[in-house]
C-alpha cells in the first residue's frame, strides 16, 4: 500500500471536515507526521490542533492513540468525530470494565480509526494492553500538562516517555496552545521527543480583542455591567474561588442574565449536566474556576471575563483564548489589582513546589501583571512574551485605542516612590507611603515619618495616581508587599532595577495619566458576527438555519456547532445551495454531514427562495 501524501490529506479534509484547505501550520505539521517524524506543534487556541494529529492517525495504517487529559475533552472530541464519520472512541473511569473491553477489542479488530486514552489509565496498566495493537500514531494533546514550568502540571504526563518503548516505531505528536521556550524545551526532554519536528505557530489572533482595567469598587457589579454590555451572547466569566462563581452567577442570573457557576465542589453529574447547558444553550454564561478549563470546546464563545487573573500570561492565554474560536471577533477583559497578586505569590510561596520552580513561578505572576497593569499592545506583548520577534501593534486593544497609543511617563514619581520606601525603612503599608508622598500626617507615626526628605515631594499628585503608580512598582517588582497578606509594608523589590531607575537608566510607563482622574470605559457589544455582512434576507435564513440546529442538536443532545458551525449556517444562508452538490461546496459541509442533514437544510433554502 503507497505511503499516505498531502494530497490525500487534502482530500480528506474535504471529504470528512467540509474544508477546502488547511490553514497556518497545519499542512507542514501534518506531512512530517505522514513522512513517520516526532512532531511538537505549539499551534495557538482554535488554529486546529486536532485536525493536524486526526488527519495522519486516520491516512496511516492501524488506530491513532490520543491522550488527553480530560473526560469532558474525551467525550466531546469523539462525539464531533462521530458526527462526520470517524470511529472513535474513549477509555476512561466513567465507562465500565465491559465497555472498555468492547473497545479495545474493535480497536483490535481494526474497526477503529481514534482511540482517546487518559494519561492516568496509561499510569495505571491501560498502556500494556495497548501494546498489542497496531498503531498509526500517538498524540499526546494538551502538552503543557508535562511541564513544571507550566500552568497546569499533570504528575502523570511524565509517564508518557514511556509510550517510546511500547510503540518504537510509530511517530509521536505533542501539541498545545501555549509554552514558551522553557516549557517547550522541557516538553520535549519529558516525553522523549528530542528529534522532533518543532512547529510553532504565531500567537497572533486577530480576531481577539484585549482588554484590562484595574479594580475599582465593586467588582461584582462592574462584572454584571460587563456581561450586561454584552446580553446574549455566550461567555464565561473566571473567578478565583468556589464560592465567587456562585455570588457572580446569582448577581447576574438576577439581572436576567442566564448565567450558571461551575467548580470542583460541584458533584461530577452537575458539572456535566451545567457543561452540557452551556454547549447546547444560545446566550449562556459560565461564571467558572480553571475546573472549567481544557473541556471547553465551544467555538462560538464571544467573550471571557477574568473577574479574577490567573497566575501567568500562558494561564491567562489558555482561558482567554477560549473566545472566539471560530474566527469570529470575541473579546477579552481582565481585572486586576494588588490583593489578587498577594494572593497568587502567597499560594505559590505556601506550595511543596522546589525552590528552583516557585522561583520561576513568582517570575510568571509578576509577567502576567506587569502586562496588564502596562501601557503597551496587549496582543504584541503576548506575541513577544511567546517568543515572536518584529510583532506590530494590534490597534484594537484598549492600550492602542487610547490617542496614537499614548503612554504617561512615570519615571519621575517612581524614583519618588521607591525612594520613599527606602527613607521610611521599609516598614509601612502603601496607604501611609502615599499619605507620606503627599505630606499627609493624620497620627503620630505620620509625623515621625515627616522628618524624612521624601514627606510631602509627591504633593501635586492625588491618591488615585499615587495608587496606579504603586501598583505598577509591585507589579514589575520594584516594590516588593511583605509580611501579612492583609497588612503588607511595601519594601523595595529587585534592587538592581531600582538603582537602574534611580540612575535615570530605567523608565516607568502608565497606560493612563496618574495625574488626571481615572475613568472607566466599557465597549458595547459587537454586532453578531457570523451574520453581520448577511443581506436582511440571507439574515433571516441564518436565523432560521440556527433555530432548526438547535431542535436537531437537543433532540440528538449534542451541542449545537457539532452539526454546523454559525460560520457555516451564514454561508449556507448566502451561497442558497439548491442540491446535494452544491451544499457540499459550502465550507464546513463534508460528505456525512450533507448525507445527514442537507435533506433538511436543503428544505429551509427552498422554502426561503
Amino acid at each position: 500500500m503507497p505511503a499516505p501524501t498531502l494530497s490525500d490529506a487534502r482530500a480528506l479534509l474535504k471529504r470528512v471536515y467540509g474544508y477546502p484547505a488547511f490553514r497556518g501550520r497545519q499542512e507542514a505539521v501534518i506531512a512530517d507526521a505522514l513522512a513517520g517524524h516526532d512532531v511538537l506543534a505549539i499551534l495557538p487556541t482554535g488554529g486546529g490542533k486536532s485536525v493536524c494529529y486526526q488527519i495522519p492517525a486516520l491516512l496511516r495504517p492501524g488506530v491513532g492513540i490520543v491522550v488527553s487529559p480530560l473526560i469532558a475533552l474525551m467525550a466531546d472530541q469523539v462525539d464531533a468525530l462521530k458526527a462526520v464519520g470517524v470511529r472513535a472512541e474513549r477509555l476512561d473511569s466513567s465507562m465500565s470494565p465491559q465497555e472498555r473491553d468492547a473497545a479495545l477489542e474493535a480497536a483490535r479488530a481494526g474497526e477503529m480509526d481514534l482511540l482517546y486514552v487518559s494519561p492516568e489509565g496509561l499510569a495505571t496498566g491501560l498502556g500494556s494492553r495497548l501494546a498489542g495493537l497496531k498503531v498509526s500514531l500517538i498524540a499526546i494533546d494538551e502538552a503543557h500538562c508535562v511541564s513544571q514550568w507550566g500552568h497546569d502540571f499533570r504528575p502523570d504526563y511524565r509517564n508518557l516517555h514511556r509510550l517510546k518503548a511500547i510503540f518504537p516505531d510509530v511517530p509521536r505528536m505533542a501539541v498545545t496552545a501555549t509554552a514558551d521556550g522553557r516549557t517547550r524545551d522541557d516538553i520535549q526532554a519529558q516525553i522523549d521527543l528530542p528529534e522532533a519536528r518543532v512547529h510553532v505557530a504565531s500567537f497572533d489572533r486577530p480576531n481577539l480583542t484585549l482588554n484590562a482595567e484595574a479594580k475599582q469598587g465593586d467588582r461584582t457589579a462592574r462584572v454584571v455591567q460587563l456581561v450586561k454590555a454584552r446580553r446574549g451572547r455566550p461567555g464565561i466569566v473566571y473567578a478565583c474561588s468556589r464560592k465567587d462563581t456562585e455570588r457572580l452567577a446569582e448577581a447576574l442570573c438576577r439581572e436576567g442574565v442566564n448565567a450558571i457557576a461551575y467548580h470542583a465542589g460541584l458533584e461530577a453529574g452537575v458539572r456535566a449536566e451545567r457543561q452540557r447547558r452551556f454547549l447546547l444553550e444560545d446566550g449562556m454564561v459560565m461564571c467558572a474556576t480553571v475546573a472549567f478549563g481544557m473541556g471547553v470546546d465551544k467555538p462560538d464563545v464571544r467573550f471571557v471575563i477574568h473577574a479574577d487573573p490567573p497566575k501567568t500570561i500562558e494561564a491567562y492565554w489558555q482561558e482567554v483564548g477560549r473566545a472566539g474560536r471560530d474566527g469570529e471577533p470575541a473579546e477579552g477583559v481582565a481585572l486586576f489589582g494588588p490583593s489578587d497578586m498577594r494572593r497568587l505569590i502567597s499560594w505559590t510561596m505556601e506550595s511543596d513546589a522546589a525552590e528552583e520552580v516557585k522561583a520561576v513561578q513568582l517570575a510568571k505572576t509578576r509577567q502576567l501583571f506587569a502586562f496588564l497593569n502596562g501601557a503597551n499592545c496587549r496582543r504584541a506583548e503576548v506575541r513577544r512574551y511567546f517568543g515572536e520577534e518584529g510583532v506590530e501593534l494590534c490597534g484594537d486593544c484598549d492600550n492602542c485605542r487610547k490617542a496614537n497609543g499614548e503612554r504617561h511617563d512615570v519615571t519621575r514619581w517612581a524614583q519618588m516612590a521607591t525612594a520613599a520606601v527606602k527613607r521610611t525603612g521599609a516598614s509601612v503599608g502603601r496607604g501611609r507611603i502615599i499619605n507620606h508622598l503627599i505630606g499627609k500626617a493624620v497620627d503620630r507615626l505620620d509625623e515621625d515619618l515627616s522628618r524624612h526628605s521624601t514627606f510631602g515631594v509627591g504633593a501635586e499628585m492625588g491618591v488615585p495616581g499615587w495608587r496606579m503608580v504603586i501598583d505598577e512598582l509591585t507589579f514589575s517588582g520594584l516594590l516588593d508587599e511583605r509580611g501579612d497578606p492583609n497588612r503588607p509594608t511595601l519594601a523595595l523589590g529587585d534592587l538592581d532595577a531600582v538603582g537602574a531607575l534611580w540612575r535615570g537608566e530605567l523608565e516607568v510607563y502608565l497606560a493612563s495619566d496618574p495625574l488626571a482622574r481615572r475613568q472607566r470605559r466599557s465597549r458595547g457589544a459587537a454586532s453578531d458576527p457570523s451574520a453581520r455582512e448577511l443581506s436582511e434576507r440571507d439574515q433571516t435564513l441564518f436565523e432560521q438555519l440556527r433555530e432548526w440546529r438547535l431542535s436537531e442538536a437537543k433532540s440528538k443532545g449534542v451541542p449545537p456547532y457539532v452539526i454546523f458551525h454559525d460560520k457555516t449556517l451564514a454561508a449556507i444562508a448566502e451561497a442558497r445551495p439548491a442540491s446535494a452538490e452544491t451544499l457540499r461546496d459550502v465550507a464546513g459541509v463534508g460528505e456525512k454531514k450533507a448525507e445527514r442533514h442537507g435533506e433538511a437544510v436543503l428544505a429551509l433554502v427552498a422554502k426561503a427562495a
